[in-house]
């Protein structure tokens, strides 16, 4: 049988959380059964004879192990009972110890229910590619989960000079939906993006840290949940290449098809005069 991501984390927890819940009840009882610190409680029977002596029944380990789920649960039906100062000090603990364990199991399986998986990322590096001749900052970012629309992105650049955070580009745009893959590109060669050509070029050729974040915001296209991403690089993670290889292919209803995770972070690598007429004899590598 095969399940979701999600699907297999929920059922994990629960089986993780039963085997919790059976080592406590079964440790609980053992300490019951092995110190004798509980007893039946003696009843009369039968009813049409009153005058009957009361009967005691002896305290198994079956019967230590429903007093420990009665207890754990601090239900308390009076048919057992503790009869040491030992049994009922154990009976306060395992009955706190049944609140947090039920405050925490509910808490958690809420959250996993609820919560969408940690199904986006990008590529680990930030590629300078070439398109139409014209330089451009680009990632790729792949998404695994549900489907997310309504995308806000944020692209920022900064160095750092004397302990202060100098801003060298910003740049704010709407994207298209994310189903698995997206591209985010930036055209090095526009006036408006010029600061951020610049500063990747001192980076390149003077070895100016610089650093950069993308970011974006949208909404779970099936639940509305909103998903936040951000990821942070910095100038040793540019690199240069040129088309990044197929992820997937396409089936005849234009529908995707053979997904190949693998290749994500795979690109081709650009020629190295191409390379160096970005910003001069600039020694990158393309791994």
């Amino acid at each position: 049988m095969s399940f979701r991501f999600k699907t297999r984390e929920v059922l994990l927890f629960i089986l993780i959380s039963l085997a919790v819940y059976i080592v406590f009840i079964f440790g609980f009882a053992w300490i019951y059964y092995s110190t004798g610190s509980i007893e039946m409680t003696p009843y009369t029977t039968p009813y049409n004879h009153p005058s009957a002596s009361p009967v005691s029944e002896k305290i198994n380990f079956e019967k230590a192990v429903y007093f420990s789920i009665v207890s754990f649960h601090t239900i308390g039906f009076g048919d057992i009972h503790p009869n040491t100062q030992l049994g009922r000090q154990v009976v306060m603990v395992q009955s706190t110890l049944s609140l947090f364990f039920t405050a925490i199991f509910s808490g958690f399986l809420v959250y996993f229910v609820i919560k969408r998986p940690q199904d986006v990322f990008t590529t680990k590096k930030v590629y300078i590619r070439i398109r139409k001749d014209r330089y451009i900052l680009s990632l790729r970012l792949g998404n695994k989960g549900r489907d997310i629309i309504d995308l806000k992105s944020k692209f920022e650049a900064w160095t750092i000079e004397n302990n202060t955070r100098v801003r060298a580009f910003r740049y704010e745009e709407e994207l298209p939906d994310l189903e698995k893959i997206l591209y985010y590109d930036l055209d090095l060669d526009s006036d408006d993006n010029r600061s951020l050509r610049i500063a990747i070029n001192d980076a390149l050729l003077n070895g100016t840290l610089l650093h950069m974040k993308f970011s974006f915001i949208g909404n779970d296209m099936k639940t509305g949940e909103q998903v936040a991403f951000a990821k942070y690089y910095d100038s040793r993670h540019l690199s240069f290449g040129k088309m990044f290889l197929n992820v997937y292919s396409w089936d005849t209803n234009g529908r995707r098809k053979n997904f190949r995770w693998g290749n994500f972070e795979r690109i081709e690598a650009m020629e190295k005069e191409k390379v160096a007429g970005f910003a001069g004899k600039v020694q990158v590598t393309n791994d």
